[in-house]
């Protein structure tokens, strides 16, 4: 058995750029300002959009990772205790923990599309919301109703929520049916996640309208499981290769890209955790203070982009030189409001 690794900076390095290409992502994919600088930069525009969005692979991968780091540390080894009652528990703890941060960036997206649409008219801004609108988010079930997105990016969190409960009830069931079926716990939980991760690869993430449910995800979220579960013991290194070998089927089957992204993130933390290396000090804080910031930059990065956008097309329309400060405002207030929304509302307890 291998020690745990005592160094986590490859999954702060993951979260950190990916959140940050997600917002470029974002910022370039909507609104007045995207529309004035696209002839510009065609090629970088093209690639943020069409490329960028698939950095929340990263997101999936680090997601399973640090789901197994917590609930259960290796196959065989559960931190909770299994009945029924505390996975109910834990499940509403994450729920909780989701929301807490996330309605008041919620209401903030809701104040400021009301104040663009008083400034201007844009197709990108959202229409005035309904209560039903806000129930469903506040639910994170607004994908699977069938109604218009508030703010950019959320659909993640209900994903999120339904993969971390998926991984509970997974590992759930695998307790009490090898206490049922006298088979040996660990084999039968790797087995489940393999097999439901292999179902996702082959079958349902090739489904695109499916992709407001956990089962389109769970091939990227079960690969950060089984990096978790390989860092601690390698005799679980054939059952990573048989994972290993499913992507490639899959990709033989259907290429696609985010497939690719995510075997690259887990190989990153594959490599990160099993190497001595530590980056210098002032890299780790940086990289470290936007991974512990990335949920609330996730949150937050569209309104603030909405607001710093509309304001600027109100007042300087087409120009090419404040669209450019436009986008860096609206980055440098992301970092800092999200510095702010991180340290009083997110990390509270």
């Amino acid at each position: 058995m291998k020690p745990a690794p005592t160094s986590l900076w490859v999954v702060d390095v993951c979260k950190a750029v990916a959140s940050q290409v997600i917002v470029w992502h974002h910022f370039i994919a909507y609104g007045p300002l995207a529309r004035t600088l696209r002839p510009h930069a065609v090629s970088l525009f093209d690639w943020l959009y069409y490329d960028g969005r698939m950095a929340v692979q990263a997101f999936l991968v680090v997601g399973g990772f640090l789901a197994a780091r917590s609930l259960a540390p290796r196959p065989e080894q559960l931190a909770f205790d299994p009945a029924a009652s505390s996975i109910v528990r834990l499940a509403w703890s994450r729920y909780l923990r989701l929301l807490r941060p996330y309605l008041p960036a919620l209401l903030l997206a809701i104040v400021v599309a009301a104040c663009a649409r008083f400034l201007m008219s844009d197709p990108d801004t959202p229409a005035a919301a309904s209560l039903k609108q806000v129930l469903f988010h506040v639910l994170l079930i607004h994908d699977i109703a069938g109604v218009d997105a508030l703010s950019a990016g959320v659909w993640y969190v209900a994903i999120d929520f339904q993969l971390y409960c998926l991984l509970l009830f997974l590992l759930w069931l695998s307790q009490h049916l090898a206490i049922a079926l006298r088979l040996e716990m660990q084999t039968l939980r790797l087995f489940l996640l393999v097999g439901l991760a292999a179902l996702s690869l082959l079958w349902f993430n090739r489904v695109d309208s499916l992709e407001m449910w956990a089962i389109f995800f769970v091939g990227a979220y079960g690969l950060g499981v089984l990096v978790q579960w390989s860092t601690e013991e390698r005799s679980k290194y054939p059952w990573l290769a048989i994972l290993l070998l499913i992507y490639v089927l899959a990709l033989v089957l259907e290429w696609r890209a985010r497939l690719v992204v995510s075997l690259m993130t887990a190989a990153l933390l594959g490599l990160g955790l099993h190497t001595s290396y530590h980056p210098g000090h002032h890299f780790s804080r940086a990289v470290g203070w936007l991974s512990r910031i990335s949920y609330s930059v996730f949150l937050i990065h569209y309104p603030i982009a909405l607001l710093v956008g509309t304001l600027v097309a109100w007042l300087w329309p087409e120009s090419i030189s404040f669209a450019v400060i436009g986008y860096l405002t609206a980055w440098l207030v992301t970092l800092g409001m999200s510095h702010v929304l991180y340290h009083h509302v997110e990390r509270r307890r």
